[in-house]
Order: structure tokens, then sequence, then C-alpha cells
């Protein structure tokens, strides 16, 4: 796939990230900011204090869930113990582990309840227009290949990083002019901004594809 890269100036981005997220407390001149008045309920919503306890919770459940795929596979690929005891104790021992799967149903509601809160969508935006505050000389198309590109609540939620999750629930769960902008930067996600290299002084993201005449 290909994606823009610029040069990008990390002290002006930090800059404007810290500059929207004291703004916390006047969500209409953010609004204003982020060019989105017609979003302000939602940048009200984003702006105001909420609970994320619910990410753990999802996040433990993706984590048994992952714990018994690796079941099923070991059982399948004769890598656990009960490949001593027959291929009739190793049929059974599947059929009850993929039924405990089928017990967790659908388990795209977790990252789809995370992306649609309004903090998470607000801090999105504010990455943005960090990023386009921030770009410094031309911008590039280059080709990458789309499996090596990284983004850290996708892989959160992949690998059930609750770990990294605990921290994404304490940033999430501050007051927005507390927010670490550095961690908006380099550990969040944006609607268009993909990373922000601050050895390298290289920002990617999206550019979205022009309205066909």
């Amino acid at each position: 796939m290909y994606i823009i890269s610029a040069p990008f100036d990390s002290e002006l981005a930090y800059a404007k990230a810290s500059e929207l997220l004291a703004l916390g407390d006047s969500p209409e001149r953010l609004a204003e900011r982020l060019d989105t008045a017609r979003e302000l309920e939602v940048i009200k919503q984003g702006a105001a204090k909420a609970s994320f306890e619910q990410l753990l919770q999802d996040l433990a459940r993706l984590k048994q869930f992952i714990e018994i795929e690796k079941q099923i596979e070991d059982v399948k690929n004769d890598q656990s113990m009960l490949r001593f005891l027959g291929s009739k104790f190793k049929e059974v021992q599947i059929a009850k582990l993929e039924e405990e799967r089928r017990k967790f149903g659908s388990l795209i509601e977790a990252p789809r309840w995370f992306y649609k809160q309004p903090r998470v969508r607000l801090l999105s935006a504010i990455r943005d227009y960090a990023l386009d505050g921030s770009q410094q000389g031309d911008a590039a198309w280059i080709e990458v290949d789309e499996k090596k590109l990284f983004f850290p609540l996708a892989e959160m939620f992949e690998k059930a990083d609750i770990t990294f999750a605990k921290t994404v629930q304490a940033e999430l769960e501050k007051p927005l002019k507390n927010v670490d902008p550095r961690f908006l930067l380099e550990k969040f996600e944006g609607n268009r901004s993909i990373a922000f290299d601050f050895q390298a002084g290289v920002a990617t993201y999206y550019v979205p594809t022009p309205a066909s005449g």
C-alpha cells in the first residue's frame, strides 16, 4: 500500500497537542480549533471524564479467548500431553475447547465499543491536528508493507495486552488537560496520522482519496 511521509517538527507537534489538550474545559474553543463545530456535542462528551473499566474487562475476555485458541492448536498439533492418551481423547478435548470458544460470541464488539467512545475520537482528532500543524518540508508517497505498520491500539486488542491497556485506561480517564501529549503522539492512533518517528523526524499518514469527478 502507499502512504504519505513527511518531515515534522517534534517540538511543534508536542506543542500543538498540548495546546488543544489544555482546552479541555472549553469544548467550544476546542471545536473551533479542530474546525468541527458541527460535532460540538461529541467534543463535549470527549472532553468530559469517563470510565474505561470496560476496556480491561473486554481485554480479559480476549485474553481467555486467545488462550483457548492456543490450547486448541496445541492439541491439534500434538503439542500437549494429550497426545499420549490416544486420538479419541484428543477429539473429545478439542470438541470441549471449541464449545468453550463458542461461548465468547462475537469479539468484534470490544474494539467497536472502544473506537466509538467520544474521548477516543477526540484524542484521535487532536493527534491529527498535531500532525497538520507540525509538518515541515515536502511530503512524498512511499510504498510500505501494510503488515509492517504499527497501530498500538489495534495490537492491544489483537494480543489482549492487558498491561498496555491499563496504561491506556489511565490516560483516557485523566482530565483532558492532563493527558500526556507524548503518549498521544507515540502510543495512540489518529484518523489520518499513522506514526510519528521522533528519532527520524518523519511522520507517516493517510490522505483521503479525492472524490471522483
